[in-house]
């Protein structure tokens, strides 16, 4: 049993209750968390015993906020490790901060302390490596860059320590003035330096972006968006694709039915409203149907694939490609209902996973052009199985969509690359590792698909900066597989009646209110230098939009680019600017 300790100074107290503590997590240099349990031990001499979570604080400690205290994480080794920890940034919002490797001892760490350190590093190293590569750093962060690290290096050691030393001030009064100075300087250190990381995430995002423009004016990634088939039986009242083909296909009439059919589909409105259907077709150029086992077959051997049809027909009438899937959605609520009757039967289950996937894709084979074979396996889900069971089950899934559709591309999609479900739950499979051991089983697996989901209560990657974000899809990329990354975020607070999973919206800025157009704004400020980041990396392919419409049934809660009124939300503006500059 090995524990970390960090202690919380009072002067550092505020910073610390303001972050997420109790989803902190330790993790080695693979990044791949150890399951963590954490407790916050406060120094106040009223409280006794250990807290396991800020609900867990005395009233009258939550309004000072101002004792510090004793943070430790309980994990099963003794070895070095990072911590991460999701933290309040001034003028950006909640991100991910991560120390430098620490010594597993008995004396406790400066939380503070180590949390700047590890930007100073993170930061610094970054911009050498890449400017070694070729970015050309701008003054503005040389500036930001040289500020942070003496903040820093000031919180190392206070001015105020040397100066009570020197004219003989009491040990407690020297002591008490140093860490607060230090603890100030500390906040101020990570402030600064987080954003310079984000003004470096931009310098290289758009000089990348630059240099690929020079080879290839227009990018061919794919820019997708989410499309369930629910939204197709909503939405297909009027004019049919079927009925669309019988004018002639080169004329102006057939294609404006076609479109507003399709309008219709993202949309999930009725016919006579699709103007806003024809404000989502041009800012993509693919969508990502859903093809999923739990929409298509609510009876055992007995799937409905109509829905589905209708908007792969619109899709290929105005010439958007197709991702189909995931077949399997390996999450709770997206799996038939009727699966828990062979909860102990995984042979039973194979065999109708197996049929399914063999008639889904006999069904849709020519009309996709990537199959999403299945999502979240890597998670603990629905089907409980254990990890040979996931491997058997994936390779079955692969094997399926390959003999019966030997020619279309065919992915595996991970569940919070980060792995942060391992630092709660023994169970569930290291991403990255369970990611490489499909890409080794000879099957033909042609890339990988990364599902980021921000600023959700369940089933959330921890909000990264730009240039973590930019780093880990580095580290993906080691597998020299191309990707598709999916991004899910919240435009809207509270509950979603239209949405398929329950999950509520959690703010990524504390300080966003609970009006809909600040978390609209948040969701494009926060989804813009990502999405950038990720156009600039030749290895990913796909970027797919989680969500069309907020009016249409759909999965994740308050996601769409247009909200439950009909209203656009500035992520639309922004996805249709993006493609008529960049896209094919």
């Amino acid at each position: 049993m090995g524990q970390m300790h960090f202690h919380v100074s009072d002067a550092a107290a505020e910073f610390f209750h303001h972050c997420r503590w109790n989803d902190a997590y330790l993790c080695g240099i693979e990044g791949v968390p150890w399951q963590t349990r954490n407790a916050f031990h406060p120094g106040a001499p009223s409280i006794s015993g250990p807290i396991h979570s800020p609900d867990d604080l005395p009233a009258e400690f939550k309004a000072s906020s101002n004792a510090g205290g004793k943070f430790t994480l309980t994990r099963s080794v003794a070895t070095s490790a990072k911590l991460l920890i999701t933290c309040p940034i001034e003028g950006i919002g909640y991100r991910v901060l991560t120390t430098c490797s620490l010594r597993c001892l008995d004396a406790s760490h400066r939380l503070i302390i180590e949390l700047a350190r590890g930007s100073c590093y993170r930061v610094r190293t970054q911009a050498d490596t890449w400017q070694r590569g070729g970015l050309l750093l701008n003054e503005r962060f040389e500036e930001l860059l040289a500020t942070g690290t003496q903040h820093f290096l000031d919180s190392l050691q206070p001015q105020s320590a040397v100066v009570n030393a020197r004219s003989g001030a009491s040990l407690i009064a020297t002591n008490l003035e140093a860490d607060a100075e230090s603890a100030k300087s500390a906040i101020q250190a990570i402030t600064v330096l987080e954003q310079a990381a984000s003004e470096l995430g931009d310098l290289f995002s758009s000089q990348s972006m630059a240099f690929r423009r020079s080879r290839e004016p227009r990018l061919s990634t794919m820019m997708a968006v989410g499309v369930s088939p629910e939204v197709c039986c909503a939405s297909h009242g009027g004019v049919s694709a079927r009925q669309n083909q019988a004018a002639s296909p080169a004329s102006p009439a057939a294609k404006t039915s076609s479109t507003a059919t399709l309008d219709n589909a993202l949309a999930g409105i009725d016919e006579t409203t699709n103007t806003i259907g024809g404000q989502i077709i041009p800012a993509f150029n693919a969508a990502a149907v859903r093809i999923s086992w739990g929409d298509i077959e609510n009876a055992s051997g007995t799937p409905d694939f109509s829905s589905v049809s209708k908007v792969l027909d619109d899709c290929a009438s105005v010439g958007m490609r197709v991702i189909g899937g995931p077949v399997i959605d390996h999450r709770d609520g997206l799996l038939p209902d009727w699966l828990t009757l062979m909860d102990n039967d995984f042979e039973q289950l194979l065999s109708s996973m197996t049929k399914f996937v063999e008639a889904t894709v006999n069904q849709f084979r020519g009309q996709v052009h990537l199959w999403n074979a299945a999502s979240g396996l890597n998670v603990a889900g629905p089907l409980r199985l254990d990890d040979e069971q996931v491997m058997r089950f994936s390779i079955g899934v692969l094997q399926t969509i390959r003999r019966c559709d030997p020619t279309t591309p065919v992915i595996m999609s991970i569940e919070q690359p980060c792995g942060e479900y391992l630092a709660r739950h023994a169970d569930g499979i290291s991403p990255i590792h369970f990611a490489d051991a499909l890409l080794r089983s000879g099957l033909g697996l042609a890339g990988i698909g990364l599902n980021f989901r921000f600023g959700f209560d369940h089933g959330e990657t921890h909000p990264r900066s730009p240039l973590e974000f930019a780093q880990l899809i580095d580290r993906w990329g080691t597998l020299n597989a191309p990707l598709l990354v999916q991004l899910s975020i919240p435009a809207a607070p509270g509950t979603d009646p239209a949405a398929r999973l329950k999950t509520s919206p959690v703010s990524l800025s504390p300080e966003i209110d609970g009006r809909a157009e600040e978390w609209a704004r948040q969701q494009h400020e926060f989804a813009r230098p990502l999405i950038e980041t990720l156009l600039a990396k030749q290895i990913v392919h796909a970027v797919v939009w989680d969500g069309a419409s907020d009016q249409a049934p759909h999965v994740m809660p308050h996601s769409g680019v247009i909200d439950s009124h009909g209203r656009p939300r500035p992520m639309l503006a922004y996805l249709t600017k993006l493609r008529e500059e960049l896209l094919m």
